[in-house]
């Protein structure tokens, strides 16, 4: 029954979920985790590890220049440099 679901059966609250990922995407996170509670990071939140990793990839000893490419303290960026991934 769920593979004939269209976006015209998708419940207003869901629509823009099943817009943004697509309907066969939909689909299928029903599928897989329909019926439960579903938590989705916000994108500061997921994005934090690949800004620290740019950031560790990227770093040549200026503290200063990387603190203020990347919108954050110098203290943080040492943080994150002397951080083993």
């Amino acid at each position: 029954m769920i593979d004939k679901l269209s976006i015209d059966d998708v419940p207003e609250n869901l629509k823009g979920v099943a817009c943004a990922i697509g309907i066969d995407a939909f689909r299928n996170l029903i599928k897989c985790a329909g019926g439960t509670s579903l938590y989705l990071p916000s994108i500061r939140c997921i994005s934090k590890p690949v800004r620290d990793r740019l950031i560790r990839e990227s770093f040549c000893g200026d503290y200063r220049e990387m603190a203020l490419r990347f919108g954050i303290s110098e203290v943080s960026v040492r943080k994150i440099v002397s951080k083993k991934s």
